[in-house]
């Protein structure tokens, strides 16, 4: 089984993650995946990661990716369409993960990138907007920029989603699973995943 986990920023969802792939047996594919796509590209890690926010312009983006581009790693001028060639490498690594089953895919529209399928859970984690800076400004101690933050980020996976495939993030008909992580905690979201694929395993 495969488990897709988009998220609104601060609803913890890295924690959720872990938790509920040690309670599967399962493994979380997050910060692998860039590393995966910048060895393909010859770019750096923090590249890949730049250029997965599309609140900017695509040339701020490719600018960025070619200031974060070291000359140990970059050994070939980027393409006059990085954008869409990063975008191939993101799906294309996807599916390579998603071929081995048993895993938990982070962000990065992994939901969309694999489609409905039946070995497949889509999870969206979502909570109030007060309740997730609030979380988020207890772990920095700063209630004005946590406020920026999840702005910002919610902002920029909205359309990275809506620039790419066209499609609305946290649409609920682009879900199997939507929760509500202010009602549940931590814990609580994670036993409610956990729950769903042995649910959709057993069907």
């Amino acid at each position: 089984m495969i488990v897709t986990i988009s998220m609104e920023y601060g609803t913890g969802a890295t924690a959720i993650a872990a938790a509920a792939a040690a309670a599967l047996g399962y493994e979380v594919i997050d910060d692998q995946l860039p590393v995966v796509v910048a060895k393909r590209l010859q770019i750096s890690e923090r590249a890949v990661e730049a250029a997965e926010d599309s609140r900017r312009s695509i040339g701020e983006r490719m600018m960025t990716g070619l200031e974060l581009a070291t000359p140990e790693v970059l050994s070939a001028p980027l393409p006059e369409n990085f954008d869409e060639t990063m975008l191939r490498a993101v799906q294309t690594a996807v599916r390579e993960y998603a071929a081995r089953g048993n895993i938990i895919l982070l962000g990065r529209g992994a939901g969309v990138i694999l489609g409905r399928r039946p070995d497949l859970v889509r999870v969206f984690l979502h909570a109030p907007r007060a309740w997730r800076i609030e979380r988020i400004a207890a772990a920095i101690g700063d209630a004005k920029l946590a406020t920026v933050e999840v702005d910002r980020i919610d902002a920029a996976r909205r359309a990275y989603i809506k620039d790419w495939y066209g499609e609305r993030w946290g649409d609920v008909e682009r879900y199997d699973v939507l929760v509500d992580v202010s009602s549940f905690g931590l814990d609580g979201a994670a036993g409610l995943i956990v729950a769903s694929v042995r649910a959709r395993r057993d069907a």
